[in-house]
């Protein structure tokens, strides 16, 4: 009987460490980067949207005094950064994730445009779950 018990113990212990695990692994996590002039800021990660962008703008002006203060986000780290700086009607960057390095340039492009600059240049993508530029 006692076998059986310690075993069903064993069991129960299994399992629930494979559903911590499980809890664990489904975690969201969300990538931002607040670009600047310099086009130097990073990619800083956070548990939630919110807590991303936070880290964001504290990582853009650690390192420069032009940060947009409106970051780019997203929760899917197979994303790419697409960096983007337009110099009409003033010098300006912003950057925008999607998928496909196609898809996150035409999404800056179309917010820059929106915003109304003009005279826009890529700068380069960054990858969302590394940090890395591509």
């Amino acid at each position: 009987m006692r076998a059986s018990a310690a075993a069903f113990f064993a069991i129960l212990v299994t399992i629930g460490l494979a559903s911590t695990g499980i809890a664990w692994a489904q975690q969201q996590r969300w990538a931002a980067i607040d670009p600047n002039r310099e086009v130097s800021s990073t990619v800083a990660w956070g548990a939630t949207e919110a807590q991303a962008k936070e880290r964001a703008v504290d990582v853009c002006e650690k390192v420069s005094k032009t940060c947009a203060n409106g970051p780019a986000t997203t929760n899917h780290m197979e994303d790419v950064f697409a960096v983007m700086c337009c110099s009409r009607p003033r010098h300006g960057c912003a950057a925008a994730a999607a998928e496909s390095r196609e898809d996150a340039t035409a999404s800056v492009r179309k917010n820059l445009t929106e915003a109304g600059f003009s005279s826009c240049t890529l700068r380069h993508y960054m990858s969302a779950g590394t940090g890395k530029k591509q």
